[in-house]
């Protein structure tokens, strides 16, 4: 298909669900299926969501909520059934922008399917999903999950990883993939972007990274800024490279802030960008956002090995140096990530936030020369 035709398409799918999102916003009746905000959350449409009767649920008490990418929000709940006492929902955001960009990307969508693929007895520790709901026609996507808050550590880039923490994440990564290696079960709902997505995100790659002005654009070195152009100049052949290395369910997004800690056993949240793709991808956004740089640069050989010598008890057979150069490549996927968000402005992330991140990824791509490699790897497949 070509540029210009998926260009248009792109365009036309920016305006449809702009005003979708505005006439769910101005016309907010008829989401019973999925409610828009937590106040909207009835004892009816509980009880609906756990099959009791609604006399059996007394209250519902917003604890406390929030908005970012998507809204979210605890509450306490008093009833005579068998309902946790306390609840945590995800929603759509409150942010018109935000809205927009959840449903341009399916994001409420995806995480819901991602929650379907792990099942009731994930790898791995995730909030357990009590529920889901999706409105198909106003897009929007409802979770009730686990509230983590009694018994959950949360981090942020603050607070970075030591050794063993982070060691323990990979040995959780690595029993993810290693559950849905090469299964094409995996691809269910969380399949890569349609090819109107890849477009859109092409074109907003290059709207944030032809010119760095956002407030982490000083942190971005001159040669770095020249050579992170290649996510929109050759944004389909990278797509290519990746889809080409094993697959597997890879959370895509396993940063600090989306992970937990239940005493040193670590758990994932917020799956909104889970899809099929290369688990080594997963393995070098996290380690280069959440360990600082120079342990990082002492221990990275050591969790790559030790993710392979896990694939490896579990059957699969993996190279640690063909591990290794995706690793290296891999940190340029944090980079794009990171440098994109802070390009956003702050209705994105927080200025701390995104200044660390930056700051660790350009480390990152700087030691192993990242970007020049990934250039290389895609000339080898042109060949």
């Amino acid at each position: 298909m070509r540029a210009s035709v998926l260009t248009a398409r792109a365009a036309g799918s920016v305006a449809g669900q702009a005003l979708r999102v505005a006439f769910d916003r101005t016309v907010p009746t008829g989401g019973a299926r999925a409610p828009l905000r937590v106040e909207d959350v009835t004892v009816a449409w509980l009880a609906e969501v756990f099959g009791v009767a609604p006399e059996a649920i007394h209250r519902i008490r917003v604890v406390d909520a929030h908005s970012g990418t998507a809204a979210r929000a605890r509450i306490e709940v008093t009833s005579d059934a068998d309902i946790p006492a306390s609840l945590f929902l995800k929603m759509p955001p409150r942010n018109y922008f935000q809205h927009v960009l959840m449903n341009l990307f399916s994001l409420g969508a995806r995480e819901i399917d991602a929650y379907r693929a792990l099942g009731g007895a994930p790898p791995i520790r995730v909030p357990r999903c009590y529920a889901t709901r999706f409105d198909p026609v106003r897009g929007r996507a409802v979770l009730v999950l686990e509230d983590l808050s009694p018994t959950a550590r949360f981090r942020t880039v603050g607070d970075p990883l030591d050794r063993s923490e982070a060691e323990a994440v990979v040995d959780a990564m690595a029993d993810l993939h290693a559950a849905f290696w090469q299964d094409p079960a995996a691809a269910v709902g969380t399949a890569p972007r349609s090819e109107v997505e890849t477009q859109l995100g092409i074109l907003i790659r290059r709207r944030l990274l032809g010119t760095l002005t956002g407030h982490a654009a000083d942190l971005v070195p001159a040669t770095v800024r020249e050579q992170i152009r290649i996510f929109y100049q050759r944004g389909r052949e990278i797509d290519a490279f990746w889809v080409h290395q094993p697959q597997t369910l890879i959370h895509g997004d396993p940063h600090l802030g989306n992970l937990f800690f239940e005493g040193s056993t670590p758990g994932f949240l917020d799956w909104q960008i889970s899809t099929t793709g290369c688990g080594m991808r997963d393995v070098a956004y996290f380690a280069n956002s959440s360990v600082e740089p120079e342990l990082l640069r002492e221990i990275e050989r050591g969790l790559v090995e030790r993710y392979a010598a896990r694939l490896d008890a579990a059957g699969i057979t993996a190279d640690p140096e063909q591990l290794w150069t995706l690793y290296k490549v891999g940190i340029a996927e944090l980079l794009l990530a990171i440098v994109c968000t802070a390009e956003a402005g702050e209705r994105m992330q927080s200025v701390a936030v995104t200044r660390c991140g930056v700051a660790r990824a350009v480390a990152g791509v700087e030691a192993h020369d990242s970007l020049a490699l990934l250039a290389a790897l895609l000339d080898d497949m042109r060949v």
